[in-house]
């Protein structure tokens, strides 16, 4: 879960951002962006993203569950994302409801490229770590088995 202050809350917030920002649109979700001021004292200097699903879209487990995909997608690219004050609001969309995860992954990625939202891949993250790899063993090393299964039985 994000922190409270990187959470969009206010009804006057979300008002503000579809006003004002920019959508971008994809089958699975809606991205509105607005880059807040800098000279903004009472607001928090980072990004803040908010959520939101229908009614339309069906009862609250459907709209719960639509907006908990839409939240762990966002949350796996949150070391992607460029630093600044942003305002992100992701709107679920009815196809949402029934995607493969896959395709709600890809989505998000997409609607954060379009909004130009992306750092750039020879920007290193700020706060990210880098994966921690187990040591590799040379080709010449590793038995038949293990050979097979990292080849995926090429051999």
């Amino acid at each position: 879960m994000l922190p409270a202050e990187q959470r969009l809350r206010y009804n006057q917030d979300f008002r503000r951002l579809y006003a004002r920002g920019r959508s971008h649109v994809h089958p699975l979700a809606i991205l509105y962006v607005l880059r807040r001021p800098t000279d903004d004292k009472c607001v928090s200097q980072e990004r803040r993203i908010g959520f939101v699903v229908s009614k339309k879209q069906g009862d609250a487990v459907i709209r719960n569950r639509i907006k908990r995909r839409l939240r762990e997608a966002v949350r796996l690219r949150l070391s992607d994302l460029r630093e600044g004050p942003f305002d992100l609001a992701f709107v679920g969309r009815s196809r949402a409801k029934n995607a493969p995860w896959p395709d709600v992954e890809n989505a998000i990625g997409e609607l954060l490229r379009r909004a130009g939202l992306l750092r750039d891949p020879a920007q290193p993250p700020q706060t990210a770590r880098a994966p921690v790899r187990p040591e590799a063993k040379p080709d010449a090393d590793l038995t038949e088995t293990e050979l097979k299964a990292a080849t995926n039985g090429t051999i």
